[in-house]
């Protein structure tokens, strides 16, 4: 590409860039999506995190796959490389904040958050299928038993997900989110 003419350049392709240039171009405005990582197809994802080659993004190291990690002085983060940027790791956990968090005093006085956010809280779990997680697995076990040690046991829960548990085993079927105009679905696995 020799020249380029856009109204909006967007950095980064995850939830909130890729959102942001759907909703811009539906608006008509010219809008170019720049990415850090490259685009994977189902075949590239690695079948296990110790593929570093594969699941690390270190391009110093010559490591190319899906995770960043940032390690700065009080805090790690966990960021995806590639087009769809985290929404390549984001677990497919899709939480709601409880009532506690938008009464916060930091930020109670703007708005009433809740009501302002529910709406968009409700889109998002329309469009990305958000289904209560039925299997209690060996990394919910060890949670709850952490959250026990902890004394706040009584809080976990187990994680809403954006998969469709449907029959299991990989039984396909008609799209349940989307009116049946979306596409068909495998079943949870239970791999992850």
């Amino acid at each position: 590409m020799k020249s380029a003419d856009f109204d909006v350049v967007i950095i980064g392709s995850g939830f909130g860039g890729s959102v942001a240039a759907l909703r811009l171009t539906e608006k008509g405005y010219k809008v170019a999506v720049l990415e850090a990582g490259r685009r994977f197809s189902d075949k590239d994802f690695p079948k296990t995190s110790w593929r570093l080659n594969r699941f690390l993004y270190l391009p110093r190291l010559g490591l190319r796959g899906i995770q960043r990690i940032h390690v700065l002085p009080n805090v790690l983060v966990l960021a995806g490389a590639g087009v769809g940027g985290g929404s390549l790791v984001y677990a497919n956990t899709l939480y709601k904040p409880p009532a506690s968090y938008f009464e916060d005093k930091q930020w109670k006085h703007i708005t009433d958050w809740d009501s302002e956010l529910t709406p968009w809280y409700d889109q998002a779990s329309r469009m990305l299928g958000v289904a209560q997680n039925p299997y209690f697995s060996p990394s919910d076990k060890a949670m709850k038993e952490v959250a026990d040690q902890m004394g706040v046991g009584h809080t976990f829960k187990l994680a809403p997900l954006g998969v469709y548990f449907g029959d299991g085993n990989g039984v396909k079927s008609k799209d349940p989110f989307f009116g049946g105009v979306g596409p068909d679905r495998d079943g949870c696995l239970q791999c992850g």
